[in-house]
């Protein structure tokens, strides 16, 4: 058999194919919301099955924290379908809201059990024999105030064996509440109620989230969700791929990945855009050069606050100042440093990225001044400082921001992209 027939040329697309599965991508790529199905949820094993371990084990509950944009609300959202397919044949009833600044222990509760309801069926007046439904909500059924206290959401849960409720963004939760969260916690333990708590939040470490968990620490599964590695990232494309009936090459996919960071976000948002790219083409294949491509089309569309932060801190009335270019260089360098998980890094380790993106040699002198001021109100507080002079450690403020000043040092023509996977596969060796 000739390789002619052994691997036959692709069929092109037609433009109504095309136009399709342009429009398919923003269905299957969702950059700007939580991951909601599992079919399109990618990685994550250990996680997951740390959850439903807890689910199954009456007077276990759970905390999952880990940076912004590493997909915790993600994993919220497909906790129901797991239990599903966890426990075939039952139904169980999963309740998940948001928290928000204006609220307290009660206003979480009164709005979890306001998500559930009952329907009672009462006959209609007249010679009909139509039945109404009336529906009315757990808090009305069941006789919950308008504020419930601890004793009364343990009661309430009590009446409602093989239940979960999420309480996703927790962080913004005012942390005058939190205790009272642990001490719902540690009663439901103490008491076995069949019900399962699961705050989701914003947090380095546990103790960023539950500050007094120590009281608690055989009812509490602490889950860290930490960014997602790069067979993870490029799943999410094999999943989205299969999704509309196209593929990544291997180097398109990993490129995507790499620059992710870990961070699903930037995997979903270049993703998209790349496939689109290749629609134009009417091709079912996905390149490097969509990839590249994409990279504008993703800065350009990219969350506004982290684009206004960029702007803030580049900002410049004079040529030559170099605040993009000692940005794209603190960010690249954020990326590749042992410190990686956390984003640490110190003045001397931006010297290479700088040098590279410059073209020419640097001192710290040439760009000390520039990481001063990222740290000041007058650049948003772009990076935040920690240590003593002369040993001083910085970090983003904001962990979604160096991925996006690197797509945008690319986009601008500051730096290629290979010249980046350079640096960071440099630093890759070097750890290994």
């Amino acid at each position: 058999m000739s390789t002619s027939e052994e691997h036959p040329p692709e069929r092109q697309m037609t433009q109504l194919e095309a136009e399709t599965k342009s429009v398919q991508a923003a269905q299957v790529f969702s950059p700007r919301t939580p991951v909601n199905t599992r079919a399109l949820f990618a990685g994550r094993w250990p996680q997951m099955n740390a959850v439903i371990d807890a689910v199954a084990q009456c007077g276990l509950h759970v905390v999952i924290f880990g940076e912004r944009g590493v997909g915790k609300s993600s994993l919220a959202n497909i906790i129901k379908p797991l239990l599903e397919v966890m426990a075939p044949g039952t139904t169980p009833l999963v309740v998940r809201i948001n928290a928000n600044l204006q609220d307290s222990f009660s206003s979480v509760w009164a709005k979890a059990m306001d998500e559930i309801s009952f329907e009672n069926e009462q006959p209609v007046f007249g010679f009909t024999r139509a039945i109404a439904k009336d529906r009315v909500s757990l808090r009305q059924a069941f006789g919950v105030s308008d504020l419930p206290s601890i004793d009364e959401v343990r009661r309430t849960l009590a009446r409602l064996p093989n239940s979960v409720f999420v309480i996703d963004e927790f962080d913004r939760l005012p942390k005058r509440f939190v205790s009272q969260f642990t001490d719902l916690i540690k009663v439901l333990s103490d008491m076995a109620v069949d019900s399962t708590v699961i705050l989701v939040g914003v947090a380095d470490s546990l103790d960023g989230l539950v500050k007094d968990h120590s009281s608690i620490p055989r009812a509490l599964v602490q889950v860290h969700m930490p960014r997602m590695n790069t067979s993870e990232l490029k799943e999410i494309l094999l999943k989205a791929g299969e999704a509309l009936g196209m593929k990544f090459e291997d180097d398109a996919s990993s490129r995507v990945a790499r620059m992710s960071q870990g961070l699903p976000h930037y995997t979903h948002l270049v993703g998209q855009h790349a496939v689109r790219n290749a629609c134009e083409r009417r091709s079912f294949t996905v390149l490097l050069a969509d990839v590249d491509k994409g990279f504008a089309n993703a800065v350009k569309q990219a969350d506004h606050t982290i684009a206004d932060t960029y702007a803030t801190a580049i900002h410049s009335a004079h040529s030559g100042a170099l605040f993009a270019q000692v940005l794209l260089a603190c960010a690249i360098t954020a990326c590749r440093t042992p410190d990686h998980a956390f984003g640490y890094f110190q003045a001397v380790d931006v010297v290479d990225s700088l040098e590279a993106i410059l073209k020419k040699s640097v001192q710290i002198a040439t760009f000390n001044g520039h990481l001063t001021e990222f740290v000041s109100d007058k650049r948003n507080k772009v990076l935040d400082r920690t240590g003593v002079a002369r040993a001083y450690r910085y970090r983003f403020h904001d962990p979604l921001v160096p991925p996006y000043v690197i797509l945008r040092g690319i986009a601008d023509k500051l730096i290629t992209a290979e010249d980046v996977e350079t640096l960071l596969s440099d630093q890759s060796a070097t750890d290994a």
